[in-house]
């Protein structure tokens, strides 16, 4: 029996920090296999990704992954804690991952822990506080960091060692890839997490060319401007960032189809989209005819309280008409692969023969999507239909590269 260890990844692109955070996963738990459970055509920024989901798990399987598995829209589009739970949800359920590996700004897997456990076992306390801190108009992230730092200190009281170590955990609370290996730490419930130092640039920090390992944002942007990146990235990465279509918020029509759907849906509509309410549809309404481009239209609306990636979210939400109340689904219903290599080929022979995988395996959405639930189903729909808007925006058709002809890549 193969043992696996799980990583969660966008690859948007796939760049060297990657593949290095691939191979420390390898060595340090000696595993005989990874599995990636990567975003699909969009990723949780609130963005269609620059690469479709093909392309990128094909890169991940030339650099290290064996077994490339797909999270559902829905989820990539949720906030921190449900991507991250969709994530955790689908590696765990393979049966053949025993830890998980993730990135990391501090490095520092106790506090991690910690400040995991925290959150986990004082919810109640915390979203109480978070509600109340949210009403002078801070943004949640901020509004949760406060209520952390006030249960902590309810918790161990006040002195200068524990007000040294809440002031370092609030800190790292601040960092993007910290917050997310908190929320996959307090999602693991058989799995153990490994922590991998990131080294070079922080996940948005702008382009450095004193940095080994630039961030994914700065290539993108860099790759945009006309720059050529292909010394941050592996060479398939470098040769689709230079031969295929690239897409992003602003390129395209994406500006066009954003604002066709503000302005064509109604306020209840936009309210019911998962990063609606608190009144933001007609904000959004007020400002879709004025604005430039997607970029300049969350500019418009951004403020202390509405956070950029939250903004993002509720257009993308909007655009493929995802709502609450059709899709009230709290957690995955199948593992669906997107390409895997003779290992990965093994691992999957493992989970399906085996019977050690714990949701429905789905390799061709044709044949093994007949006897899923009708959750299942209205999900894996989503996904298809999310990924014909991508293709129909960026590629200009739908049917050549549409989920029901795409067969998982196989090296």
């Amino acid at each position: 029996m193969l043992k696996a260890a799980g990583i969660t990844a966008e690859y948007n692109p796939l760049h060297n920090g990657h593949v290095h955070h691939i191979e420390e996963t390898r060595r340090i738990t000696g595993c005989d296999a990874v599995i990636v459970a990567m975003s699909g055509d969009y990723v949780q920024r609130g963005e269609p990704a620059i690469l479709d989901k093909w392309t990128r798990a094909e890169h991940a399987l030339r650099n290290g992954a064996d077994l490339v598995i797909e999270i559902p829209v829905l989820f990539c589009l949720g906030n921190a804690g449900q991507y991250a739970g969709a994530a955790v949800n689908i590696l765990e359920a393979t049966g053949k991952v025993s830890h998980i590996s993730f990135g990391s700004e501090s490095g520092n897997a106790e506090a991690l822990v910690r400040i995991a456990h925290t959150l986990r076992d004082s919810e109640q306390e915390i979203e109480a506080s978070v509600k109340s801190v949210r009403s002078r108009g801070l943004p949640y992230p901020a509004a949760r960091a406060l209520a952390y730092s006030e249960v902590r200190a309810a918790i161990k009281g006040t002195d200068p060692e524990t007000d040294t170590e809440i002031a370092g955990d609030i800190r790292i609370l601040e960092k993007a890839n910290d917050i997310l290996a908190i929320e996959y730490i307090k999602a693991m419930k058989k799995a153990e997490p490994v922590v991998v130092h990131r080294e070079g640039a922080c996940y948005s920090d702008p382009y450095d060319e004193r940095i080994v390992y630039q961030s994914s944002s700065a290539i993108r942007a860099q790759t945009f401007s006309g720059k050529d990146m292909s010394k941050y990235v592996p060479e398939c990465t470098a040769g689709a960032l230079k031969g295929c279509h690239l897409t992003g918020p602003d390129r395209d029509k994406w500006f066009d189809v954003l604002r066709y759907a503000v302005l064509s849906a109604d306020e209840e509509t936009i309210e019911d989209c998962p990063s609606g309410g608190e009144g933001l549809a007609s904000l959004l309404k007020s400002n879709a005819g004025s604005a430039g481009s997607w970029s300049d239209f969350i500019r418009r609306i951004k403020s202390k309280r509405y956070t950029y990636t939250r903004l993002s979210r509720l257009c993308m939400q909007l655009v493929l008409s995802i709502g609450r109340k059709r899709y009230d689904i709290e957690s995955p219903e199948y593992i669906r692969v997107l390409g895997f290599n003779e290992t990965g080929r093994a691992l999957l022979a493992e989970m399906r023969d085996g019977e050690t995988a714990a949701l429905p395996v789905i390799i061709n959405v044709n044949k093994n999507s007949e006897d899923l639930n009708p959750k299942a189903k209205r999900l894996l729909d989503l996904d298809v239909h999310s990924a014909d808007i991508y293709n129909l925006i960026t590629k200009g058709e739908t049917d050549s590269c549409s989920d029901h002809r795409h067969l998982p890549v196989m090296l």
